[in-house]
């Protein structure tokens, strides 16, 4: 049995740094928040992406992670457009939001 207190499998007990210099150590399949976070500035670093691009990517709820970049971490990351988008199986989806990452903050900053 573990104390209240004790961090389960995954869990980390510090907040996320995109600017640390010690590289978190995270899965390629974590669903940790934290490797969520860097999984989104990743790929955004890439270009624009789609709510279906992260979810293929393992973020279930990009929408909301991107939330928390923007709002608790310093991050601009606006929806630019939103686009009908059609899935593997065929069906259309309109109104898909596709974000783009406009702003980080500076080295060594944080929120």
């Amino acid at each position: 049995m573990t104390a209240a207190n004790d961090k389960g499998p995954g869990r980390q007990s510090k907040p996320f740094d995109k600017n640390t210099t010690t590289a978190r150590k995270f899965s390629a399949k974590s669903t940790a928040t934290e490797a969520q976070y860097e999984r989104i500035v990743r790929m955004l670093r890439i270009g624009e992406r789609s709510t279906f691009d992260f979810r293929k990517a393992g973020i279930m709820a990009p929408a909301a992670r991107i939330k928390e970049l923007n709002d608790k971490h310093g991050f601009y990351i606006p929806t630019v457009a939103l686009r009908d988008l059609w899935d593997e199986e065929g069906f259309c989806h309109p109104r898909v939001a596709v974000y783009s990452l406009v702003d980080e903050p500076a080295n060594g900053e944080r929120t």
